[in-house]
């Protein structure tokens, strides 16, 4: 078995392209699956995003949070 990865840019062509690839014989296509991200690569996805808060101590966290 052989696989190849094709990457298509213009989503307008994915009906066709999934049409054609359907009707040859031996030709499966395999849904795509997102990789999971690691808790590191989650934790600096926030940080590039701007989901992070800062506090002077842990007490001042509390405060205002209202703990």
């Amino acid at each position: 078995m052989n696989t190849i990865t094709i990457q298509v840019e213009d989503s307008s062509v994915m009906n066709g392209l999934k049409k054609v690839l359907r009707s040859m014989n031996g030709v499966v296509i395999v849904p795509t699956r997102k990789k999971k991200k690691t808790g590191i690569e989650e934790a600096m996805d926030d940080i590039r995003h701007g989901r992070v808060t800062e506090y002077k101590s842990a007490e001042d966290m509390f405060e205002k949070l209202g703990i």
